[in-house]
């Protein structure tokens, strides 16, 4: 397996990494990273890039607390890191030479009766060009059913007529509830973050009930998923057919043209880290064609996070 900036000896795939976190330990709503000491420090664009494999030429940032100042540093970022032309004709290299911060995920109170106001003045500081996306942490709301509430729905209603995508992050149980907020903004682009956090034993009762609420949520049209915060620090056989079960059903719900894969960085290296999910990524989809490869690798990612490159 690769390590850390290491090449995947695939020297032909390339991939925009559609999920990575970078922050500040000290913001307020990480103190849950005491409780996990591998993580438990700053992660910022520099310590992203080091940790990437060649095979990564672009990143998505995504909101890790539901704050708006993050969301700023955020854009931010990505605007000292803006590519220089489209992520497709990047040149080759390390990815510490190259890697560009092509979209961000940032983060607004929808249920705040301004939503829209936030929205744009989100969008018009530095950097704001690159944001493709919203977020709100709902797998941890004190109400599980947030997506649905009215104040949410005007929210939701709002980043639709910005022309931006909306990313899901939601346990299994809440799968129900995300096809429902589907349902009611057949406008909005909804992205699936970690394929909903399908559980460690795929031979267990909760890993059907994943399948079926996955398999029910693909079947809106407006939702996309990414194949990220999946991977396992498990070398053994059943682990990797773990992820060969999980992506052939999610490849079997989605379609290659509705999957992106993210690393999830720097959360993977409660795993095995980036560069091992980069190499057990493309192995597990090495007999793809090779369309598929790309849609998955990158062409998800720029199609539907229209901001991206």
């Amino acid at each position: 397996m690769p390590g850390p900036g290491s090449a995947s000896g695939d020297a032909g795939r390339q991939i925009v990494d559609a999920h990575a976190h970078v922050w500040r330990r000290s913001r307020a709503g990480l103190e849950w990273l005491a409780e996990v000491p591998e993580v438990d420090r700053d992660a910022d664009l520099a310590g992203l890039r080091s940790a990437a494999p060649a095979d990564v030429d672009g990143f998505v940032l995504v909101q890790a607390v539901n704050d708006a100042s993050e969301s700023v540093e955020l854009l931010a970022a990505a605007a000292g890191a803006a590519p220089s032309g489209p992520a497709q004709a990047a040149a080759p290299g390390s990815a510490g030479d190259r890697a560009a911060v092509l979209a961000v995920v940032g983060w607004v109170d929808l249920a705040a009766a301004d939503a829209a106001e936030q929205l744009s003045a989100l969008a018009a500081s530095p950097g704001g060009e690159r944001l493709a996306g919203i977020r709100h942490l709902a797998h941890i709301d004190p109400d599980p059913e947030w997506l649905l509430q009215p104040a949410t729905t005007h929210g939701l209603d709002a980043v639709a007529r910005a022309g931006l995508a909306f990313d899901l992050v939601v346990r299994p149980g809440q799968l129900a509830t995300a096809a429902r907020a589907a349902d009611a903004h057949d406008g909005l682009l909804f992205v699936l973050d970690h394929l909903a956090q399908p559980p460690a034993d795929a031979a267990t009762p909760s890993f059907d009930v994943w399948e079926r609420g996955l398999r029910e949520l693909a079947r809106r049209p407006n939702v996309v998923a990414k194949v990220s915060g999946i991977a396992q620090r498990d070398p053994s056989d059943a682990a990797r057919q773990r992820l060969d079960r999980v992506l052939e059903i999610a490849l079997d719900a989605f379609g290659p043209g509705r999957l992106m894969v993210g690393s999830d960085w720097p959360l993977v290296d409660l795993a095995d880290g980036y560069g091992s999910w980069v190499q057990s990524y493309l192995t597990a989809t090495a007999e793809l064609s090779a369309d598929e490869q790309h849609a998955l690798d990158r062409g998800t990612a720029l199609a539907r996070y229209g901001r991206a490159g």
